[in-house]
């Protein structure tokens, strides 16, 4: 199971934008959606949640909010563009995929 860790603002209304969109981005690329556990968090709650993610996705906004030695991050600009979240999100979970035990 791959965790990933969502942030913005409030918790609710970007991180679920990404969600949704990190979701038909796996979909479309053939990962079954069991594979993944998805938290919506706000900047404060991430802290504590970043220990046990395998990534976190955010915007640039959150950049200094977010530990250079926790999980990788990908930074998405455009919360509704499905191709720069797979551009830029699908090259960091094929290595994480890559070092997580097989089933």
């Amino acid at each position: 199971m791959v965790k990933i860790v969502c942030i913005c603002g409030m918790g609710v209304g970007s991180s679920l934008l990404i969600v949704m969109g990190i979701q038909r981005v796996l979909k479309r690329n053939g990962y079954n959606e069991r594979d993944f556990q998805y938290e919506q968090a706000d900047v404060q709650i991430a802290k504590g949640l970043a220990a046990t993610a395998d990534l976190i996705v955010t915007t640039p906004a959150f950049a200094d909010s977010v530990d250079p030695d926790g999980p990788p991050v990908v930074y998405i600009k455009n919360l509704f563009s499905e191709p720069e979240i797979e551009e830029k999100m699908m090259p960091v979970l094929k290595k994480i995929l890559a070092k997580k035990p097989k089933d």
